[in-house]
């Protein structure tokens, strides 16, 4: 695989992600436990849409009918009414979804465009065969569950080179950590060094240098004060701090403050 990779939707490779497929979906979901029925239902989806019969009604639940398969085999699953697949028009305004899927985004996708080509590379070829119901799953994908700690994590894994996915799916870390904690985690192999990601202790070593940081910060004011997190970091460092603070404002002096903490408790 070779050259820029825009979207992790539909990557190249014969995959497509429909994880966001509608964009109202339970917390916790994921299509692949529902395969069977859904298989069905995005079989019917196509048909109807290749006799020309686009959904009347605006859609309020958890299913879409523009979505089905994109490819014969019933492999890769995507929008049927996407500008991308009809010559630039979008037919996607009868599901009363169209402003919802334009505005879509997850933590997985912005980490994967914020990769470079390479590791993007990387990281899609370990997905090379993977159907979209097994690519768009957390469950079964580990590239899915590496992604969510942000593209700092996701890049260093990529520059280890994993040999396969099977070496990916055997770092337990990647179900013990909470993605919350990913840019501490972004910090702490930047100094033990990108091997300590194949470490089978590494869940408990951040959990320990995670405990240490939150006691430094200590106790979280009776009022937030300050400016919010995302306006003085980016989203993965401002997820940290909100996680470990129990704040989602703060003054930039104490941001400051918090990550020369980390990077004592690291030293030390």
């Amino acid at each position: 695989m070779s050259g820029q990779v825009y979207s992790l939707c539909s990557p190249g490779q014969g995959l497509s992600c429909f994880a966001c497929c509608p964009p109202i979906r339970p917390p916790g979901y994921d299509h692949a436990a529902h395969r069977g029925s859904l298989t069905r239902l995005l079989s019917e989806n196509t048909a109807a849409i290749k006799r020309g019969e686009l959904p009347q009604g605006e859609m309020t639940g958890y299913w879409c009918p523009g979505l089905g398969f994109l490819d014969s085999r019933g492999h890769r699953v995507g929008c049927l009414l996407h500008p991308a697949l009809n010559q630039g028009q979008d037919r996607r305004g009868p599901t009363g979804y169209r402003e919802k899927c334009a505005r879509e985004s997850c933590a997985p996708a912005r980490a994967f465009a914020a990769l470079s080509p390479g590791a993007q590379s990387v990281l899609i070829d370990l997905c090379a065969g993977m159907d979209s119901f097994t690519f768009s799953s957390p469950t079964h994908n580990p590239v899915m569950r590496l992604l969510a700690f942000g593209p700092t994590v996701a890049g260093a894994v990529a520059g280890l080179g994993p040999a396969s996915l099977e070496e990916l799916r055997a770092w337990s870390w990647l179900d013990e950590i909470e993605p919350a904690r990913g840019w501490l985690l972004g910090q702490a192999q930047a100094v033990w060094g990108g091997e300590a990601l194949r470490d089978p202790g590494l869940a408990g070593r951040i959990a320990d240098l995670h405990q240490r940081v939150a006691a430094g910060l200590g106790p979280a004011p009776p009022h937030d004060a300050g400016e919010p997190l995302a306006a003085l970091c980016d989203e993965w460092q401002a997820r940290y701090w909100r996680a470990a603070s129990g704040r989602r404002r703060a003054r930039p002096a104490e941001v400051e403050r918090w990550k020369v903490l980390v990077q004592a408790v690291l030293r030390d």
